[in-house]
């Protein structure tokens, strides 16, 4: 599993196209897993929930989110898509040591 990331308008889009062009690689546009885990990530930090949470549940609870998002994420390569993946590059470091972060830029004057 690996992530494209970057600024607007930077050509993440056309990137994705790209990379869809191989059969082995499955890069849609922006998906809504980024969003679910920056909710799901808050909750372990909440003091009501820390004597019964730990690392290795975060870890389960957050692959089992990326599974049911990208079922297929084990068959192929799989970009997902979202500019605010940057915001998570530990989380990724931990979850997926061998993941890549494409991050598209642009000029932004």
């Amino acid at each position: 599993m690996h992530f494209v990331s970057g600024l607007p308008r930077s050509g993440s889009t056309l990137l994705s196209a790209v990379l869809r062009q191989n059969p082995r690689f499955k890069a849609d546009g922006s998906s809504a897993v980024q969003g679910t885990v920056s909710t799901v990530l808050p909750v372990f930090s909440n003091q009501e929930f820390a004597p019964v949470t730990d690392d290795a549940l975060r870890q389960r609870v957050l692959l089992v989110l990326f599974d049911a998002y990208c079922p297929e994420r084990h068959a192929q390569v799989l970009f997902d898509t979202n500019r605010l993946w940057t915001g998570h590059l530990p989380l990724f470091a931990e979850l997926f040591p061998q993941s890549r972060v494409v991050c598209c830029v642009r000029d932004v004057g």
